[in-house]
């Protein structure tokens, strides 16, 4: 097909993505593609003949021969596509986010073009993930079937044997605020995500989604539990963040708290851990075997199951998610086992002040007679502490929101052991927590510029402390 096509479509002063130019290679490798776009799905390609010819999979390969995976072919990409990931920009066709999935060398008896156009042609793949041999093979148009084949590396539905969970509940791992980049072959990194902490128990096709504080959010999050009854082992306990994702490919709360009062079903979930698989609790394993066995767990998901990547270099991490505007990274001790505990083994390195604080109470104006500005507390030790009040961020119809919620939990008295300057406040029972984003905190400890994001209900209030930095 070329590679005319491929450029016609796309304007590279717009676009990062590789110019298309035709390079000799004698090399056959293979890259298959997660792109989060309009339609979220793979992007299976190989090189031939200076080109890499080039397949949409909307569910993945599978390693399965019983499964038929529709792939389109669409047009010829450049060699250099194969090491592309990024951002495609909005606007631009494609736009989503590309992250490369697998990828390695590939065989194939005679010509692949010739085979193609003849209309099968079978392909063996030697990847991290994906091994073994497939078929390829023509429907109509530009549309195809490809199909496990047979071989040590297929897999089978059957399921042999049941093996039970070990535990049932656990308390999940937490990271350490710090202002500094941790440095040392010791350490990876992962991009921070912003959305609902969630722990997955798994046993033979029974899913149960629990938050960090053993809330319940099996149907409300139902189509990430479909995803995982689906995944072809017995029993297994994984961690992540369930989000969504916004045009540019980031993980938006503001998004996420919309779809879950709308019942909208956009969620992904980004998984980061394993803490059990088939029976054997694997939570004194080192961290980075840990992440292996979940790579290989996640490896033939359904798209909305995303395994995090994580890489080795902390600065250029850090300065990827500034530029992107994102929550910042996790950086975690390759060592480490899952204390369920915060640690200094997982570090969260924030590209701007934002927390979780406690409503407290309300005040009132003239301009604002429901909800002027929102008071906000946090747990010292046992006491609730003032950090200050947040108006922006707080539309009227969240204002109305918030208000009908508040009727219910007012009180006369004041929650806090000291007396605050805030006139004509209606105090609250702690109850409510709010994500807050603020540019910091002022000499005696107040919030300077908050900003509101969206309420919480998957922590605990007295799980609510203040974040320090470790200088």
């Amino acid at each position: 097909m070329g590679l005319k096509e491929y450029n016609q479509k796309r304007n590279f002063a717009l676009t990062n993505e590789p110019q298309g130019k035709i390079k000799k290679s004698n090399t056959k490798k293979f890259v298959i593609q997660y792109h989060v776009a309009r339609a979220k799905h793979y992007d299976f390609r190989l090189e031939h003949n200076g080109v890499l010819i080039s397949f949409a999979v909307p569910k993945g390969l599978s390693m399965n021969p019983k499964d038929k995976r529709l792939a389109v072919m669409v047009e010829d990409h450049p060699i250099d596509y194969i090491n592309f990931e990024g951002i495609i920009p909005k606007g631009n066709y494609g736009a989503g986010t590309v992250e490369i999935y697998d990828k390695g060398e590939y065989e194939t008896s005679g010509n692949l073009k010739n085979n193609l156009k003849y209309g099968s042609a079978k392909i063996i793949l030697n990847g991290k993930k994906y091994k073994g041999e497939w078929s390829l093979i023509h429907l109509k148009d530009n549309n195809w079937l490809l199909i496990k084949n047979e071989d040590e590396y297929s897999i089978s539905k059957t399921i042999k044997r049941k093996t039970k969970l070990p535990f049932k509940t656990c308390s999940v791992q937490l990271a350490t605020l710090t202002n500094k980049i941790p440095k040392g072959k010791e350490w990876i990194y992962e991009i921070k995500y912003d959305g609902y902490r969630i722990v997955s128990y798994v046993e033979n096709k029974k899913v149960k989604l629990l938050s960090r504080n053993n809330k319940d959010y099996t149907q409300k999050f139902k189509s990430i539990a479909d995803s995982l009854e689906e995944i072809e082992q017995e029993s297994f306990i994984i961690d992540g963040e369930v989000v969504v994702f916004d045009d540019k490919g980031r993980s938006d709360f503001g998004l996420l708290q919309h779809s879950l009062k709308s019942n909208d079903n956009p969620f992904c979930y980004v998984v980061f851990d394993i803490l059990c698989l088939n029976g054997e609790d694997l939570r004194n394993y080192p961290l980075l075997e840990r992440k292996n066995k979940l790579e290989r767990l996640l490896y033939n998901s359904k798209y909305n199951l995303i395994y995090s990547k994580h890489v080795n270099k902390g600065n250029e991490s850090f300065k990827f998610a500034k530029e992107h505007n994102l929550e910042g990274i996790i950086a975690k001790n390759i060592n480490s086992k899952y204390e369920g505990k915060r640690t200094d083994d997982w570090l969260k390195i924030k590209c701007f002040y934002r927390q979780e604080f406690i409503i407290i109470g309300y005040t009132t104006s003239s301009k604002n007679k429901l909800i002027s500005a929102l008071l906000l507390g946090f747990y010292d030790k046992n006491e609730l502490k003032y950090i200050g009040k947040v108006g922006t961020g707080l539309s009227d119809s969240l204002r109305k929101e918030l208000y009908q919620k508040f009727q219910k939990i007012t009180k006369k008295t004041s929650p806090l052991q000291t007396k605050i300057k805030e006139k004509d406040v209606v105090w609250l029972t702690p109850k409510l927590i709010a994500e807050i984003q603020y540019v910091e905190l002022t000499k005696d400890k107040m919030l300077r510029t908050p900003s509101f994001i969206g309420l919480r209900e998957d922590k605990n209030i007295k799980e609510v402390t203040l974040e320090n930095y470790n200088e």
